[in-house]
């Protein structure tokens, strides 16, 4: 009997033992390295099955809490993952071997996250690192030149100037396409206050800005931690009826690791108008004028119009951030700054940001709670520039190209020499005030909690509030108002959004084979926009600047507030057996309040399947790395249209009255007829993927074809006379977009001294109109203006037309100059007159980037180049200013004397303005510097930099630059010309 309950005390003791020394956790440290020795900071350090985790400092070294037996599994992206079981001692350091660890990189995937290697759909990315060497004052501008199918112009080069992106082609006529963007979790409905905010009197004598402000602009670029671009119907589903035009995915930086860190990072730069257009010279205007014996204003001035209003623009950028807290607590908080002169007079943008980003796990890890906030403050001054040939009066790069060389920019007595309302002193546009005031918060919470081990609860709650002012003056001492003694207007526009999801998450694996996540959401979002608007002229006094209905005369007075819902269900199941084969199932239900009762429920299914044969073991030993086959097919929607088009609306019509009560009153008429039946435009799209890599990812890529097929195309057309209402709209056509991605990445050189990588990425996009009818709308064509205005009398300029791309350019096409120095045009049916054609396509054959870094030792190179190849631009610039007959009213290009056309013929559309756009433009060129802080305590991290920006374009296009986007596609008509910007800058980390 004693020897058993001594052989029973032994054993417990020695359990109490080991468990004294194996289960109690002890602080464990370390330095994580490069083959070469070089500290590595952001490595992650993670005790294997657990959520205790942390990442390396910028010298490399870690801390974390481990207890004896655990294991520590140390990850990087682009090394081979490391495990390491803890001993007796407290020090485990690393070396990370170059490896493919890069396929376990988390990309943000809807309501999500999965890693690289399991991912069945065409997702492209970019992580903060590519925004290091001066960040652009856009989120947008990170991806140009950088991801495949996604094709970014910025409209203009004003300060805080919007950009056009297109994901995989255009897809609608009247509706939106704009892809969707969602911020940490909330879709937003971005766009909406530019949309409505009024930009005053078009037209005659506006003194206002066309171009609309960029909504990403809200976001400071340095706060971004990766954009993930989802581009195929299988990634997009999840998003049902707003899926169809592509989804970006943004996600702000967190705290990582334990510890604090303090980082600040600045840059400040100088920008210029690459070039100049040729227009005639003092001398060459008064040559030109005598030798055809024309009158022309003389003052002895010899001004250069353009050098007047262009400058030396300055810009700043400065960001604080601080980071901190424990294995449970986390937050990061950042405040930015930036100021950005436009190279033009009286442009100009300052954006004030703050952010705060928290996270807390309690209750064993099975609770957490994170919380995004930001705010931004944008101040927006804006120069009087119009795309829209009508707009005589409005426009200072019209003006700096057509006045005479020989008249002064002021008086005797200091105020600007002007000749009348409708020819106005280029200079004297400073005078002229037009300021947008932007407010903006986003806010979210989401907190999960974990039911069981494979079961998650989760719920987010956001809401957004943006807030533009925006405030125009044109004092009566200007000529563009002095008519009217005056003019001023105001427009404020309030835009809300509020989020309620929630989500169920099983995430199991069965035995070593099977791993089944699956997701079930239910989703409720409303959006609110209201409006006023005032506008007035006749001024008492110039003092009364916004006081406009005391003291002006009211020309406009008009407000609206209205809203829409979405509500939705879905659910997603991946399904992974032996990490070789791999399902996407996905399906929403989308209810939207912006159709009527018959459609007004929406449903988007999508399924996608993989062949990782990476796992085969008859790959084991060669040189492949990854080679994933994928292919994936779904639906979804488009709603982006204006409210309550599906049922009648009525409006005032104030010259037809009806006499009621022996008093006259307006007459209330319909604006559209009602349609219950309108709904989504649906996109079916087919992708088939191949990723591959080879040795150890040194070289890797993919390759993807795409066919996107748009049916029920929600478009506003004209009504046939005679109907009280002009417009209406309705399901009808089909557009289709097919093509090819390749994206080629390359680790070069890989060298303890010396590295380079590169990245090499084309996408071929065709466009083509299948369709435009329906059961009850049958047309033919539809001849497109997009409200730009040509010279000559076709206003119409481009064509929508079955069998062709959308945007092509439709007119004469122009085949020379006759021996009297005419315009000859083709003249196909032989019946004595130019016929309209098809005569050229705004779309570019295959757009490209071509992107390198190489370090070596503390120094760094990166070198971004893009392009577009095959796309025509209609120079409506060139057309108006190069024809002899204007001078020397107005001045021209120096062209237009030498380009034979006759000076008495009068100025036409044709093809003779069309040009090639094809261009590459050396977008970024960085040269940064590292310093070695390994002896200053205090120090993590110091970088400095000098990068140029826009610094060439090699391109045949005559205009300002061939990156153009108006009014509509293709169409290049005195834009806002793009700077070249010189930045020096620096980081440092304490």
């Amino acid at each position: 009997m004693k020897n058993k309950i001594f052989l029973w005390l032994k054993t417990i003791l020695l359990a109490l033992v080991t468990n004294v020394i194996y289960g109690q956790e002890k602080n464990i440290t370390g330095t994580v390295t490069d083959p070469s020795g070089v500290p590595m900071p952001g490595v992650n350090v993670v005790v294997k099955g657990t959520q205790r985790g942390t990442s390396t400092d910028f010298d490399g070294q870690y801390s974390i809490n481990a207890s004896q037996g655990e294991v520590l599994v140390f990850s990087f992206i682009g090394s081979q993952t490391i495990e390491k079981t803890v001993g007796q001692t407290d020090t485990y350091d690393a070396v990370m071997q170059l490896g493919s660890s890069e396929l376990d990189e988390v990309v943000v995937v809807g309501y999500g996250t999965q890693k690289r290697s399991d991912v069945t759909g065409a997702i492209s990315s970019i992580q903060a690192s590519s925004i290091e060497d001066g960040p652009p004052m856009a989120p947008e501008q990170i991806l140009q030149g950088k991801i495949t199918g996604v094709n970014i112009v910025q409209n203009s080069g004003q300060p805080g100037a919007g950009s056009t992106v297109r994901v995989r082609g255009i897809s609608s006529i009247s509706a939106g396409n704009d892809p969707l963007y969602v911020i940490d979790g909330v879709p937003l409905q971005f766009g909406s206050a530019n949309n409505y905010v009024q930009l005053g009197p078009q037209g005659g004598t506006s003194a206002l800005s066309d171009d609309v402000p960029n909504p990403l602009n809200v976001i400071n670029p340095s706060d971004i931690e990766s954009i993930d671009v989802l581009k195929d119907a299988s990634a997009t589903a999840i998003y049902g009826s707003r899926g169809a035009n592509g989804v970006v995915i943004i996600t702000t930086k967190s705290k990582k690791g334990t510890g604090e860190t303090v980082t600040y990072d600045t840059f400040a730069g100088i920008g210029h108008v690459r070039e100049n257009l040729p227009v005639l010279s003092a001398d060459q205007y008064r040559q030109y004028a005598e030798s055809v014996g024309a009158e022309y204003s003389d003052l002895g001035a010899n001004t250069n119009w353009q050098d007047q209003i262009f400058r030396a623009a300055f810009s700043q950028n400065h960001n604080l951030s601080f980071a901190g807290g424990s294995e449970t607590s986390k937050f990061r908080a950042s405040f930015g700054y930036s100021e950005q002169e436009g190279i033009i007079l009286s442009s100009a943008l300052k954006k004030y940001t703050g952010r705060l980003n928290g996270s807390h796990r309690a209750l064993d890890d099975k609770l957490k709670i994170g919380v995004h906030m930001s705010y931004a403050k944008l101040d927006d001054d804006k120069v009087a520039i119009s795309s829209n040939i009508n707009n005589e009066g409005g426009n200072i790069l019209k003006d700096a190209l057509r006045w005479a060389p020989t008249l002064p920019v002021r008086n005797e007595d200091g105020s600007f020499y002007q000749i009348g309302e409708l020819r106005i002193n280029p200079v004297s546009w400073i005078q002229v005030e037009d300021v947008n005031e932007t407010d903006f918060f986003l806010g979210n919470a989401n907190i999960s909690y974990d039911i069981l081990e494979s079961l998650t609860l989760g719920l987010n709650i956001g809401y957004s509030n943006e807030q533009v002012n925006r405030f125009t003056n044109a004092p009566d001492s200007h000529p563009s108002a002095a008519t009217e003694g005056g003019r001023a207007s105001i427009s404020k526009f309030k835009n809300t959004t509020s989020l309620m999801e929630t989500t169920l998450t099983y995430d199991k694996q069965f035995g070593a084979d099977h791993h089944v996540t699956f997701l079930a959401g239910y989703s409720f979002q409303r959006f609110q926009n209201e409006n006023t608007f005032t506008m007035a002229n006749q001024f008492v006094s110039t003092a009364t600047k916004w006081n406009l209905i005391q003291s002006g005369n009211t020309l406009a007075n008009t407000s609206f507030k209205d809203a829409n819902r979405l509500a939705s269900y879905y659910g997603r199941l991946n399904y992974k057996f032996k990490d070789k084969y791999l399902l996407t199932l996905t399906l929403r239900r989308d209810g939207s309040s912006r159709f009527g009762e018959n459609n007004r429920w929406g449903t988007f299914p999508s399924g996608a399947l993989a062949y990782n044969m990476t796992n085969e073991s008859f790959l084991e030993d060669t040189k492949v790395s990854n080679l994933k086959f994928r292919i994936g097919y779904g639906i979804t929607g488009n709603q982006e249209i204006p409210n309550n088009l599906y049922r009648e609306q009525l409006s005032i019509a104030g010259s037809s009255v009806y006499v009621f009560g022996g008093q006259a009153v307006p007459s209330v008429l319909p604006t559209n007829y009602s349609n219950p039946d309108l709904k989504w435009e649906q996109t079916s799209q087919l992708n088939v993927g191949v990723d591959f890599g080879f040795f150890n990812q040194r070289l890797s890529g993919s390759v993807d074809y795409y066919i996107k097929n748009t049916e029920d195309l929600l478009l506003e057309f004209s009504t046939a006379s005679p109907s009280v209402v002009e417009t209406q709209w309705a399901n009808v056509g089909e557009v289709e977009n097919k093509g090819w991605e390749f994206n080629l990445n390359g680790d070069i050189i890989n060298t303890p001294d010396f590295n380079w990588s590169s990245n090499l990425n084309f996408s071929f996009n065709r466009n083509e109109v299948k369709s435009l009818s329906n059961e009850n709308f049958q047309r033919d064509e539809i001849r497109v203006s997009n409200g730009s205005g040509v010279v000559g009398n076709q206003v119409e300029i481009q064509m929508i037309r079955p069998g062709l791309p959308l945007g092509s350019f439709y007119g004469r096409e122009y085949t020379g100059l006759d021996a009297d120095g005419n315009e000859t045009y083709l003249d196909v049916d032989g019946e004595e007159g130019a016929d309209l054609l098809i005569i050229g396509d705004p779309n570019p054959d295959f757009t490209y980037g071509f992107n390198n870094t190489f370090n070596y030792k503390n120094f760094d190179l990166s070198v971004n180049m893009r392009g577009v190849v095959g796309n025509d631009i209609y120079n409506n610039t060139a057309a108006e200013f190069s024809y002899p007959q204007q001078a020397p009213a107005l001045n021209v290009l120096e062209s237009a004397l030498t380009n034979g056309t006759n000076r008495e013929f009068t100025a036409e559309y044709s093809s003779r303005w069309l040009e090639d756009g094809s261009y590459l433009r050396l977008d970024n060129l960085s040269l940064g510097y590292t310093f070695n802080t390994t002896n200053i305590d205090f120090l993590k991290k110091a970088r400095i930099y000098v990068s140029g920006k826009n610094l060439f374009v090699i391109t045949g296009y005559s205009g300002y630059d061939p990156e153009v986007r108006t009014r509509a596609v293709g169409i290049d008509y005195l834009m806002y010309p793009r700077p070249t910007t010189y930045l020096i800058g620096g980081s440092i980390t304490f």
